[in-house]
């Protein structure tokens, strides 16, 4: 073998013979104490890691968590965004109102201070300054002085006197403001009217021919079969009154009317109790009323409801066929541009306390509670009209005396009119039956704080009349002589 090649095959050999050895060598080192302890330990906090890190892979939210906490702290953002909008809009509206309010306090200082200068300017008494006032005093005379003196005293005491006297105007204005407009029956037209008045049996009346010639109309008798005086009539071309001197019932410009008591006919002259003249006749014999109202907002009462069912005839319950008829004429009345405040919109039943609360809350310009009538006999039919009892007189079936004064009251003359004008636009419409206007305490009306009617707009015991309540046909007729009793109303207060 060549020398150049043998050196490195010995070398190779070398290799292979000592490594066998070395590794004997390294693997039979015997370990420190040291080393032998650290290794077991070494063991167990690579355990104890590993198992560590495992648990806390467990714990690791997942991919739903992650997404609902963020949604959630959204939400919160959305919230406190909204939040902080709401205080900017709060801060802009307290800045508003106390801009309107300092507005306000300036316009009413400045409307005080111009009405104090008209008061002061418009005040014929106070003397003009002297033309030769002179600018010092020095000068002067006592005589001249004295009268200086007593120049500028008496323009004081005149402009303290005008301004008093305009204030006293503008208190008067505001309380005149502030008084509600009713149809008094203490009118003064009618306060100036000659009537002989007598007392009988505690109840004042007057004179029916009076009646007659105060509104320039003629009287005449009328007589029964037997050539006896029955009633009277008092008349012209276009109004026409009928009094019984037995019943209550007459007939005013074609209406059945109930009045408060008969005529009385004392020495063979005709009598009307001064009650019924001025809340039921004298409304009903002028054209227009003396004292105008307003008639804007309109406050619709459906009778009854919820576990009131009110009238029935089998199935057929008063409570549904009144919220109809009360919402077609919401409907109607909306579309004329009125203000229409419903007492109900659903079946649930409003005591009357809170109906009659509404009324006082709300201030309507009208009041109109909408019925059905009844019957134990099958036969009556037809519409009638009511209104609230006049201080003085009596129910129209009733005989006691009513002396205590509500609310209603105020409007008599106005609500009678009313009561007069629906009666009137309802027969038109329907067709159906008069049985007249009347009077009874029926507490909405009573209660009420404006002019106000309740209507029976037919019986549900009459099972004809039972059938055209219950048609949505028959109850626009009913809406539509409603409306024609409100514009005929209207009329009456132009």
């Amino acid at each position: 073998m060549p020398k150049s090649t043998l050196q490195p095959f010995l070398a190779a050999c070398v290799l292979l013979v000592s490594a066998p050895l070395m590794a004997q060598t390294v693997t039979d080192v015997p370990l420190s104490d040291a080393a032998v302890r650290t290794k077991p330990a070494a063991q167990a906090a690579a355990q104890t890691a590993a198992k560590a890190a495992s648990e806390a892979a467990k714990r690791l939210p997942t991919a739903e968590e992650i997404a609902a906490e963020r949604a959630r702290l959204e939400r919160m953002r959305a919230a406190l965004a909204a939040e902080r909008a709401a205080l900017e809009q709060y801060k802009a509206d307290l800045v508003k109102r106390q801009q309107e309010a300092a507005a306000k306090a300036k316009a009413e200082a400045d409307a005080k201070a111009a009405a104090d200068a008209k008061a002061v300017g418009s005040a014929a008494s106070i003397p003009p300054p002297a033309k030769d006032d002179p600018v010092s005093v020095k000068n002067l005379s006592p005589e001249e002085l004295q009268r200086q003196r007593q120049l500028a005293i008496e323009r004081a005491k005149a402009i303290e006197k005008a301004v008093a006297a305009q204030k006293a105007a503008d208190a008067k204005k505001k309380a005149a403001a502030a008084t509600p407009q009713t149809t008094s029956p203490k009118d003064k037209d009618v306060a100036a009217m000659k009537l002989r008045r007598i007392t009988h049996d505690k109840v004042r009346y007057v004179h029916l021919r009076d009646v007659a010639v105060n509104y320039g109309l003629t009287f005449a008798y009328t007589k029964n079969k037997a050539n006896k005086i029955s009633g009277a009539v008092i008349y012209d071309k276009t109004r026409k009154a009928v009094f019984s001197a037995t019943y209550r019932d007459g007939i005013v410009n074609g209406v059945q009317v109930y009045f408060l008591y008969p005529m009385l006919l004392k020495n063979n002259e005709p009598y009307i109790s001064e009650v019924d003249f001025l809340t039921c006749l004298d409304p009903l014999l002028r054209y227009k009323t003396p004292v105008k109202l307003g008639m804007k907002t309109i406050m619709v009462d459906a009778g009854h409801g919820g576990s009131d069912p009110g009238a029935m005839n089998g199935q057929h319950k008063e409570k549904v066929y009144t919220l109809q008829i009360a919402k077609r004429l919401q409907t109607q009345l909306e579309k004329l541009g009125f203000r229409v405040i419903m007492t109900r919109t659903g079946d649930t039943y409003p005591t009357l306390q809170d109906r009659a609360a509404l009324c006082k809350k709300y201030k309507p310009d009208l009041y109109i509670s909408i019925h059905c009538n009844s019957s134990t006999n099958k036969t009556p039919a037809g519409i009638e009209t009511y209104r609230a009892v006049p201080v003085g007189g009596t129910e129209t079936k009733g005989s006691k005396v009513k002396t205590e004064k509500q609310s209603a009251n105020e409007f008599d003359a106005n609500s009678s009119r009313l009561a007069f004008e629906m009666q009137k636009g309802l027969l038109a419409a329907t067709g159906a039956a008069d049985r007249g206007t009347r009077h009874q305490a029926i507490y909405v009306i009573g209660n009420a704080t404006c002019p106000a009617v309740l209507l029976e707009v037919g019986y549900l015991s009459n099972e004809a009349e039972l059938k055209k309540i219950a048609s949505p046909e028959y109850q626009n007729k009913i809406v539509s002589g409603i409306l024609a009793g409100l514009a005929g109303y209207g009329s009456f207060l132009r």
